[in-house]
């Protein structure tokens, strides 16, 4: 949305620029230039079509809200240069090419189907009781519920109340507690997109909640400040990136993060919040350690005396969620700023 409203304004502005030109052009002028304004006419038309055929929503094939009013502005503009006698063909031309780049900006607002083999996992935490978290993705990577280390209490999932107020939809972590799901490549695409809905019950500098081997592979969580922050390890480095706003205890978000193509975005409850444009390269290939919700990796060292070798991260080192969690989602891609906001709406309160 940030960049469609930076182009609608682009595009009015280089329209009305024309416009108020209009002042300065001669009504004496005793052999006036021939003013062609087929195309635009024509450019008219169709934007007027697309707003009549189209229908906003955050339904796959709708446009999302508020695109249509912008479009509508610039079309009222172009429609000013193409109303009066005094325009010029330079005018003309420059309206066609910002009502162009409007619809085009229009169009780029569609929700646009997500392909049903970007997606990796899906776990709802509806099963309400026993010890699996089922993936309902079709690829099987369901995940059992494990008790944390001793040093940090122990604790194992408990079923609880999601956002929506139902008992057992929902799973509450803390004392280390995790879902552990086994090693795949999956787990590891070049590009990635995690979805899911956090409810933090206390602020902790580690409140992790996805990891995949830790910052050797990644890791999505909260930090000090309670700001959504993601690490992955990537061809050309170790990124730690983080957004405003920080976010309250005993209240739900959905956060969602996306890397790839140079580029690590996040949102909140729908709403891009952060892009990051300096994460060049692709994420690692991560084996052999499992997939876990509640905490950053699957196993840890009592020290870190080996971890220039081996790359098991200390249990000083760790961290785990104090909080609750649902609706995790895994893409292989990177979706868009609609396909966010679809699954936000579709989702939320």
């Amino acid at each position: 949305m940030k960049k469609f409203r930076f182009f609608k304004f682009m595009m009015i502005a280089l329209i009305a620029g024309s416009v108020i030109t209009f002042t300065a052009c001669s009504d004496d002028d005793d052999d006036p230039d021939v003013v062609n304004k087929t195309e635009l006419a024509a450019k008219i038309q169709e934007a007027e079509d697309l707003l009549e055929n189209t229908t906003e929503g955050t339904a796959e094939g709708q446009y999302m809200p508020g695109a249509k009013a912008a479009l509508q502005e610039v079309v009222d503009l172009a429609k000013t240069v193409y109303n009066n006698a005094d325009a010029t063909q330079v005018q003309v031309d420059n309206a066609v090419v910002a009502l162009n780049q409007a619809i085009q900006a229009y169009e780029a607002m569609a929700v646009v189907p997500i392909a049903p083999e970007a997606l990796v996992g899906h776990w709802t935490f509806d099963e309400g009781e026993g010890t699996t978290a089922n993936d309902y993705s079709g690829n099987n990577f369901h995940g059992t519920l494990m008790s944390g280390a001793d040093t940090w209490g122990g604790g194992l999932p408990v079923w609880s109340t999601d956002r929506y107020g139902n008992d057992g939809q929902a799973l509450f972590f803390n004392e280390g507690a995790y879902v552990h799901i086994p090693n795949n490549a999956a787990f590891s695409p070049a590009n990635i997109t995690i979805s899911l809905w956090i409810n933090a019950a206390e602020i902790l500098e580690n409140n992790r909640f996805i990891g995949l081997h830790s910052w050797n592979g990644y890791k999505f969580q909260l930090q000090s400040a309670n700001k959504s922050f993601f690490t992955i390890a990537t061809t050309d480095g170790i990124y730690d990136r983080d957004t405003d706003p920080p976010l309250n205890v005993n209240e739900w978000y959905h956060l969602a993060v996306t890397f790839g193509g140079g580029n690590m975005t996040f949102y909140v409850d729908g709403t891009q919040t952060q892009v990051w444009d300096n994460t060049p390269g692709t994420a690692l290939p991560v084996t052999g350690n499992a997939l876990v919700f509640g905490r950053d990796t699957d196993v840890y060292a009592a020290d870190d005396s080996n971890y220039g070798e081996d790359l098991i991260i200390p249990l000083a080192w760790g961290g785990y969620l104090h909080g609750y969690m649902d609706e995790v989602r895994i893409y292989n891609t990177v979706l868009s700023a609609t396909q966010i906001q679809s699954i936000f709406d579709t989702e939320k309160p």
